[in-house]
Protein backbone atom coordinates (compact mmCIF):
# COMPACT_ATOMS: atom_id res chain seq x y z
CA UNK A 1 0.00 0.00 0.00
CA UNK A 2 1.56 3.46 -1.14
CA UNK A 3 2.08 5.98 1.81
CA UNK A 4 -0.82 8.40 0.32
CA UNK A 5 -3.30 5.20 0.61
CA UNK A 6 -2.23 4.42 3.93
CA UNK A 7 -2.61 8.12 4.69
CA UNK A 8 -6.00 7.95 3.74
CA UNK A 9 -6.92 4.53 5.27
CA UNK A 10 -6.07 5.44 8.83
CA UNK A 11 -8.79 8.40 8.50
CA UNK A 12 -10.77 6.32 7.72
CA UNK A 13 -13.87 6.45 10.61
CA UNK A 14 -15.05 2.42 9.39
CA UNK A 15 -13.89 -0.53 8.09
CA UNK A 16 -14.56 -3.37 5.80
CA UNK A 17 -14.04 -7.07 7.67
CA UNK A 18 -10.25 -7.83 6.62
CA UNK A 19 -10.86 -10.25 3.01
CA UNK A 20 -14.17 -8.56 2.63
CA UNK A 21 -14.80 -7.47 -1.35
CA UNK A 22 -16.32 -4.21 -1.52
CA UNK A 23 -19.23 -4.33 -4.38
CA UNK A 24 -22.56 -3.91 -4.24
CA UNK A 25 -24.52 -3.78 -1.31
CA UNK A 26 -21.34 -4.38 0.70
CA UNK A 27 -19.66 -1.30 -0.49
CA UNK A 28 -23.14 0.66 -0.02
CA UNK A 29 -23.05 -0.63 3.27
CA UNK A 30 -19.50 0.31 4.30
CA UNK A 31 -19.88 3.90 2.49
CA UNK A 32 -23.40 4.64 4.98
CA UNK A 33 -21.56 3.10 7.35
CA UNK A 34 -18.00 5.88 7.20
CA UNK A 35 -20.61 8.36 6.74
CA UNK A 36 -22.63 8.10 9.84
CA UNK A 37 -19.28 7.75 11.69
CA UNK A 38 -18.33 10.96 10.18
CA UNK A 39 -21.78 12.81 10.73
CA UNK A 40 -21.44 11.91 14.30
CA UNK A 41 -17.72 12.71 14.93
CA UNK A 42 -18.07 16.07 13.39
CA UNK A 43 -21.14 16.97 15.54
CA UNK A 44 -19.26 16.04 18.21
CA UNK A 45 -16.57 18.22 17.37
CA UNK A 46 -18.31 21.25 16.21
CA UNK A 47 -17.47 20.94 12.59
CA UNK A 48 -21.32 20.84 11.44
CA UNK A 49 -20.61 21.81 7.94
CA UNK A 50 -19.53 18.80 7.52
CA UNK A 51 -21.89 16.99 8.96
CA UNK A 52 -25.09 19.21 7.13
CA UNK A 53 -22.82 18.12 3.84
CA UNK A 54 -22.93 14.24 4.47
CA UNK A 55 -26.29 14.51 5.52
CA UNK A 56 -26.99 16.39 1.92
CA UNK A 57 -25.07 13.46 0.28
CA UNK A 58 -27.34 10.45 2.27
CA UNK A 59 -30.24 12.50 1.49
CA UNK A 60 -29.81 13.06 -1.78
CA UNK A 61 -28.51 9.01 -2.51
CA UNK A 62 -31.90 8.22 -0.58
CA UNK A 63 -33.89 9.75 -3.26
CA UNK A 64 -32.55 9.23 -6.03
CA UNK A 65 -32.21 5.44 -4.70
CA UNK A 66 -36.04 5.31 -4.70
CA UNK A 67 -36.59 7.50 -8.19
CA UNK A 68 -34.22 5.15 -9.79
CA UNK A 69 -34.53 1.72 -8.09
CA UNK A 70 -38.51 2.53 -7.03
CA UNK A 71 -39.32 4.09 -9.62
CA UNK A 72 -37.50 2.90 -12.76
CA UNK A 73 -36.79 6.34 -13.74
CA UNK A 74 -33.07 7.38 -15.51
CA UNK A 75 -31.89 10.89 -14.53
CA UNK A 76 -29.79 13.41 -16.28
CA UNK A 77 -26.35 13.98 -14.32
CA UNK A 78 -27.33 17.65 -13.85
CA UNK A 79 -30.08 16.77 -12.05
CA UNK A 80 -28.75 14.54 -9.73
CA UNK A 81 -26.58 16.82 -8.64
CA UNK A 82 -29.01 19.49 -7.78
CA UNK A 83 -30.84 18.75 -4.39
CA UNK A 84 -34.37 20.83 -5.00
CA UNK A 85 -34.26 19.21 -8.26
CA UNK A 86 -34.32 15.76 -6.53
CA UNK A 87 -36.74 16.86 -4.22
CA UNK A 88 -39.28 17.80 -6.62
CA UNK A 89 -39.11 14.98 -8.70
CA UNK A 90 -39.38 12.92 -5.32
CA UNK A 91 -42.50 14.68 -4.44
CA UNK A 92 -43.97 14.21 -8.06
CA UNK A 93 -43.61 10.45 -8.50
CA UNK A 94 -43.99 9.69 -4.99
CA UNK A 95 -47.55 11.94 -5.15
CA UNK A 96 -48.60 9.95 -7.91
CA UNK A 97 -47.51 6.71 -6.32
CA UNK A 98 -49.45 7.31 -3.82
CA UNK A 99 -52.16 8.79 -4.45
CA UNK A 100 -55.65 7.69 -2.90
CA UNK A 101 -53.87 6.55 0.41
CA UNK A 102 -54.61 9.75 2.64
CA UNK A 103 -52.52 8.81 5.50
CA UNK A 104 -49.22 7.90 3.16
CA UNK A 105 -50.48 11.33 1.06
CA UNK A 106 -50.29 13.44 4.32
CA UNK A 107 -46.87 11.48 5.51
CA UNK A 108 -44.91 12.53 1.74
CA UNK A 109 -46.67 15.87 2.16
CA UNK A 110 -44.86 16.06 5.67
CA UNK A 111 -41.70 14.72 4.58
CA UNK A 112 -41.77 16.93 1.44
CA UNK A 113 -42.16 20.21 3.76
CA UNK A 114 -39.08 19.01 5.99
CA UNK A 115 -37.13 18.27 3.01
CA UNK A 116 -37.26 21.70 1.48
CA UNK A 117 -36.92 23.83 5.08
CA UNK A 118 -34.16 21.19 5.57
CA UNK A 119 -32.68 22.37 1.81
CA UNK A 120 -33.24 25.89 2.45
CA UNK A 121 -31.97 26.28 5.63
CA UNK A 122 -28.51 24.17 4.18
CA UNK A 123 -28.37 27.04 1.66
CA UNK A 124 -28.17 29.00 4.68
CA UNK A 125 -25.31 27.94 6.83
CA UNK A 126 -23.65 26.46 3.78
CA UNK A 127 -23.31 29.27 2.11
CA UNK A 128 -23.91 32.04 5.10
CA UNK A 129 -20.55 31.98 6.83
CA UNK A 130 -19.72 35.47 5.89
CA UNK A 131 -22.45 36.97 4.47
CA UNK A 132 -23.26 38.96 7.30
CA UNK A 133 -26.86 39.98 7.71
CA UNK A 134 -25.92 41.41 11.57
CA UNK A 135 -26.78 44.32 12.53
CA UNK A 136 -24.44 46.72 15.22
CA UNK A 137 -24.66 44.27 18.42
CA UNK A 138 -25.29 41.16 16.46
CA UNK A 139 -22.37 38.49 17.19
CA UNK A 140 -22.87 37.09 13.48
CA UNK A 141 -20.63 34.18 14.13
CA UNK A 142 -22.34 33.29 17.32
CA UNK A 143 -25.57 33.44 15.11
CA UNK A 144 -24.36 31.25 12.31
CA UNK A 145 -23.03 28.49 14.69
CA UNK A 146 -26.37 27.87 16.16
CA UNK A 147 -27.85 27.50 12.78
CA UNK A 148 -25.43 25.29 11.29
CA UNK A 149 -25.42 22.95 14.50
CA UNK A 150 -29.33 23.40 14.66
CA UNK A 151 -29.33 22.03 10.67
CA UNK A 152 -26.50 19.20 11.01
CA UNK A 153 -29.02 17.98 13.89
CA UNK A 154 -32.29 17.98 12.28
CA UNK A 155 -30.63 17.13 9.07
CA UNK A 156 -29.30 13.78 10.82
CA UNK A 157 -33.34 13.11 11.75
CA UNK A 158 -34.13 14.00 8.23
CA UNK A 159 -31.89 11.71 6.59
CA UNK A 160 -32.65 8.38 9.06
CA UNK A 161 -36.52 9.55 8.57
CA UNK A 162 -36.23 9.54 4.30
CA UNK A 163 -34.29 6.55 4.95
CA UNK A 164 -37.18 4.94 6.62
CA UNK A 165 -39.86 5.91 4.06
CA UNK A 166 -37.63 5.00 1.12
CA UNK A 167 -37.59 1.30 2.48
CA UNK A 168 -41.12 1.31 3.51
CA UNK A 169 -41.86 1.80 -0.44
CA UNK A 170 -40.81 -1.15 -1.38
CA UNK A 171 -39.80 -2.53 -4.69
CA UNK A 172 -42.11 -1.17 -7.94
CA UNK A 173 -45.10 -3.09 -8.86
CA UNK A 174 -44.68 -5.34 -12.12
CA UNK A 175 -47.45 -4.41 -14.32
CA UNK A 176 -50.21 -6.74 -14.48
Amino acid sequence: MSHAMKSVATHRKSAAPAGTPLNGNGAKYLSYREAWARIKLARRQGFFLEAVTIEESIISDRLLSFLEKRCGLTLKDATKGNLNQIILKWHGEASARLKGDPFEEETLQALNDRLQAWRSGRNEVVHGMVKSKARPGDDHIDNFLQAAEAYAQSGERLARDLDAWVRRQGKPKSPV
